[in-house]
This record gives structure tokens, C-alpha cells and sequence, in this order.
């Protein structure tokens, strides 16, 4: 789940397994789909798999690293 409370907007999406590819996925929608070209903040768990090397491990390093630079992790 993702949400912007500020602007009143959340958005769900249900996977059937937890892994760094599905988040990644998950990540690279809510950029390029919900908030093109603006910094995105994340404020979220410490899941294992909620790091910047699953972007590395679902995509090709150009990829990666585009959508690396476009968060901010907390």
C-alpha cells in the first residue's frame, strides 16, 4: 500500500508472494504511473526486501539506478 495523506491519496496493490522483484515492480508503478518526474519520499517497514539492491536484482542497472535516484528512503 502506498498513500500520500497530505494529498488524500492511497493506492493498493495485492501480490501473491513478498519478494525484492514484486516490490520493485510495485516501486517503479508508483513512480512512472502515480507520480511522473516528482521526488518520491518513502517512509516505510524495514522488510528485507525494501531496499535500493532489489531494484538492482528486478532490472537492468540503467533502470535501477533512474528510479534509485527518484526516492528517498526513510
Amino acid at each position: 500500500m502506498a498513500f500520500a495523506p497530505v494529498e488524500g491519496w492511497r493506492w493498493v496493490k495485492a501480490a501473491d508472494r513478498r519478494t525484492a522483484a514484486d516490490w520493485a515492480e510495485f516501486m517503479r508503478d508508483l513512480a512512472d504511473d502515480h507520480f511522473p518526474g516528482r521526488k518520491i519520499v518513502l517512509v516505510m517497514d524495514n522488510l528485507n526486501t525494501h531496499c535500493p539492491p532489489s531494484f538492482y536484482e528486478a532490472f537492468k542497472p540503467e533502470e535501477a539506478s533512474r528510479l534509485c535516484e527518484r526516492l528517498e528512503i526513510h
